[in-house]
C-alpha cells in the first residue's frame, strides 16, 4: 500500500504550526516590531542603532543577502503577520526573548519548518514551474535595491499628478502632498528608533491630527492590526504568500505612560507604501488611473531620451490608420535599428501574486501585456515594414510581470500570435519582443551600450532566455559595461511635491 502523502503533508504542518503558535504566544506584538526593526537595521548598515535593540553576532555584512546570518526580510514579515493573527500576548511559563540573537533564530527556524511544511500545500511537485514567480514575487522589492530617489521620483511623478492628488483628497480628506510629507517624515524619524512620538514631527509644522490621518490611511493601532490579521488570512494558501502586513499597513500605533507612538517594522516597506503603494489610493479613479498612465508614458520617453544621446532619434507616438501607434518609437539611422516600445503601468494584482499557476488562474489579468505584444507588431507593420531597418520590441511595465515566468511566457506569446492573426498581421512582421520591468530597463540604458541594449531585445524573444531580465541576458554575453550619467530622478520629485525642495 502507498503511504498517503496528502495526510503525512498535513501532520507535518500542524506540528510546525503547533510549535511556532507556542512560541508566539507568550510574547508581544511590540517585541516583535522592534525585533523586525533592528533585523533590517542591522541589514542596511545601522549597527549601532539594531544593537541597542538586539544582541547581534557578527558585523553588517553578515546580515545582507549570502551572509551567515541573513535572515530573509519576508520570513520576518510572515512571522510578525502570524503573531498578529494570534492576538495580544498570553501569560506562559516559558518566554521567548527576542532581544537574543538565539531567541530569534530559534523563531525563524520553527517558521521556516512551517514554511518548508507548506510548500507543496497548493501545488504539486511537478507544477513548480508554474509557480515559480510566486516563488520569486514576495521577494523581489526587498531584492531589488533600488534607491528611495528612484522609488521616490518614478511613483510621485506617476501618481502625485493633479488628478491624483484630486482623487486623494477626495478619498481620504487629506492633501496628497501633506500625506507624503508626514509619511516620509516618519521614514526619516524612524532611522536610529524604532518608533517615534508625535512632537518629533513638530518641527515639520504637522498637527498631531494630521499624524493621526496618516496613520488611519497607512497603519492600525495593534487592535487593528489584529482583526486585518484575521481577517486577510486563507488557510488554502501559504503563508508565505498572504498579503503582507507592513507593506500594507506599515504603522503600528501604540500608547505607553509617554503617550502615543508610531512604530515601523520596516522602513523599507514604509517607503514602497508612500511610493509605489500610491497605486491602490487612485486606482479607483477612471481619471487619476487615466493621468497616472499618460504620466508614466512620458517619464519612460525621459528617461530613455537622456540615455539615448543626440545620435539617436527618440519620439513619442504617432498618427496611424488604425489609430496611435505603440508609446515610443527609438530609430538609430546610423545602425539602421531601432525599438518600438510600448509603456504598461497596471500593477501585479493580489490574486496574481498569491497564485501557484498565475497564467492559468489569472489569465485574463496578462491581456494587458498581450496587448502590448500586438500593439508592437502592429506599429512595426504599419510604419517600419517597408523600411530597411532591423527592429525590436520593448512591452516596458512598470511591475516585472514576466520575471521568472518561463513557465507561461509562451502562452503569452501564443494569445498574442492568435489576436496579430485575427488582425492580419503578417507572421514576418511579428518582430522580436521582450518583456521587461522598468528598473531592468533603466539600469541596462545607464550600462550598456545602446547596440548592446537592442541585440539583447532581439535576443530575449527566444527559447534560450524568454523570461530572463535582459541584465541577465547580456551578463550571459559578457557585454562590458560603459556607465553614463544617471537620470535625474530628484528632479522630477520636486516637480510633483514643490516641499521637496524647501530648506
Amino acid at each position: 500500500m502507498e503511504p498517503d502523502l496528502g495526510r503525512f503533508s498535513n501532520e507535518k504542518r500542524s506540528y510546525w504550526e503547533r510549535r511556532l503558535h507556542d512560541l508566539l504566544r507568550p510574547v508581544s506584538a511590540e517585541d516583535m516590531v522592534v525585533m523586525s526593526w533592528a533585523i533590517e537595521a542591522m541589514r542596511d548598515g545601522r549597527e549601532e542603532a539594531a544593537r541597542r535593540r538586539l544582541e547581534m553576532p557578527g558585523s553588517t555584512g553578515d546580515y545582507r543577502i549570502g551572509g551567515k546570518f541573513f535572515v530573509p526580510p519576508w520570513s520576518v514579515d510572515a512571522v510578525l503577520r502570524e503573531k498578529l493573527s494570534l492576538g495580544p500576548a498570553e501569560k506562559s511559563a516559558k518566554y521567548l526573548n527576542l532581544k537574543s540573537w538565539n531567541g530569534v533564530t530559534k523563531l525563524l527556524n520553527v517558521y521556516s519548518g512551517l514554511s518548508n511544511a507548506e510548500s507543496v500545500m497548493d501545488y504539486s511537485p511537478s507544477g513548480v514551474l508554474a509557480a515559480m514567480p510566486r516563488l520569486f514575487w514576495p521577494q523581489y522589492d526587498w531584492q531589488l535595491g533600488t534607491s528611495n530617489m528612484f522609488r521616490i521620483g518614478r511613483a510621485w511623478h506617476v501618481y502625485a499628478t493633479d488628478e491624483g492628488k484630486a482623487a486623494f483628497s477626495v478619498k481620504y480628506g487629506i492633501d496628497l502632498e501633506l500625506f507624503l510629507k508626514i509619511g516620509f517624515g516618519i521614514y526619516a524619524g524612524s532611522e536610529e528608533q524604532p518608533a517615534i512620538r508625535p512632537c518629533s514631527l513638530a518641527a515639520l509644522g504637522i498637527t498631531k491630527a494630521q499624524l493621526h490621518k496618516v496613520r488611519q490611511i497607512i497603519g492600525d493601532t495593534l487592535e487593528g492590526h489584529y482583526e486585518w490579521a484575521r481577517a486577510t488570512g486563507n488557510p488554502d494558501i501559504p503563508r508565505d504568500f498572504l498579503r503582507s502586513v507592513t507593506k500594507e499597513r506599515p504603522i503600528f500605533e501604540v500608547h505607553d505612560s509617554k503617550g502615543r507612538a508610531y512604530c515601523v517594522p520596516s522602513r523599507a516597506n514604509l517607503m514602497l507604501r508612500i511610493t509605489d503603494g500610491l497605486y491602490y489610493d487612485i486606482v479607483s479613479d477612471s481619471d487619476a488611473r487615466r493621468r497616472s498612465g499618460e504620466a508614466f508614458e512620458e517619464l519612460c520617453l525621459k528617461m530613455i531620451q537622456h540615455y539615448s544621446g543626440a545620435e539617436r532619434s527618440v519620439e513619442s507616438e504617432r498618427e496611424t490608420t488604425y489609430g496611435m501607434s505603440a508609446d515610443i518609437l527609438v530609430e538609430d539611422k546610423t545602425a539602421s535599428s531601432g525599438l518600438i516600445i510600448e509603456c504598461k503601468i497596471r500593477r501585479l494584482p493580489q490574486r496574481v501574486l498569491t497564485s501557484p499557476d498565475p497564467f492559468n488562474d489569472c489569465a485574463d489579468a496578462f491581456d494587458d501585456v498581450i496587448k502590448g505584444i500586438v500593439q508592437i507588431w502592429r506599429t512595426y507593420n504599419e510604419l517600419y515594414s517597408e523600411k530597411p531597418m532591423k527592429i525590436a520590441g520593448v512591452v516596458l511595465q512598470y511591475d516585472p510581470w514576466t520575471i521568472m515566468g518561463n513557465a507561461f511566457v509562451s502562452k503569452l506569446f501564443e494569445s498574442a500570435h492568435e489576436k496579430a492573426d485575427s488582425l492580419e498581421i503578417p507572421a514576418c512582421h511579428r518582430i522580436p519582443v521582450a518583456l521587461v520591468g522598468y528598473f531592468d530597463f533603466e539600469s541596462l540604458l545607464r550600462d550598456y551600450d545602446y547596440s548592446d541594449i537592442f541585440e539583447a531585445a532581439c535576443d530575449w524573444d527566444t527559447e534560450t532566455f524568454q523570461g530572463w531580465e535582459l541584465t541577465g541576458v547580456l551578463r550571459s554575453r559578457e557585454k562590458e559595461k560603459r556607465p553614463k550619467p544617471a537620470f535625474d530622478y530628484g528632479e522630477l520629485v520636486r516637480a510633483a511635491v514643490p516641499w521637496w525642495g524647501q530648506p
